[in-house]
């Protein structure tokens, strides 16, 4: 048994699973890699950010960036007529952002703010804070 905090006959296996700082480095990196440069469906499953996914659905995923525990991920306009929109990702305390072949995909979850599909990949997001805007919500302090 592995001591937790105060209370150290706490079994961490019972302990909340947190996205710390490094993994979120960890999934900009990932998500660069997979999913930046393409144009993807955006849907709401479970509607808690049906007006963002509507904003992003059909955008190219340009570019993601970690600062400290923060994602933000920046969806451009092929046309380049209308503004990048970024959203602003806080994991909180058990959040959690996959990418899947799509044929491999799991359902989605009463959690999933975000499905993203395309390319043979589908991406769910689950997190505590998902908002969007546009460039100032990334440049504000």
């Amino acid at each position: 048994m592995v001591a937790f905090g105060k209370f150290p006959d706490f079994p961490r296996s019972l302990a909340p699973s947190m996205v710390e700082g490094h993994s979120v480095h960890r999934i900009a990196t990932q998500h660069t890699r997979r999913l930046v440069g393409r144009a993807y469906r955006a849907t709401s499953p479970n509607g808690r950010f049906a007006e963002g996914a509507q904003l992003i659905n059909g955008r190219t995923f340009s570019r993601c960036e970690a600062i400290g525990k923060n994602l933000f991920a920046f969806f451009a306009c092929s046309s380049g007529k209308t503004a990048d929109v970024v959203m602003h990702v806080h994991f909180g305390m058990s959040g959690r952002w996959s990418v899947a072949d799509a044929s491999k995909a799991p359902a989605d979850t009463a959690t999933t703010r975000l499905r993203l599909e395309g390319g043979g990949l589908v991406s769910q997001l689950s997190a505590m804070t998902v908002q969007h805007g546009g460039l100032e919500l990334f440049d504000s302090p």
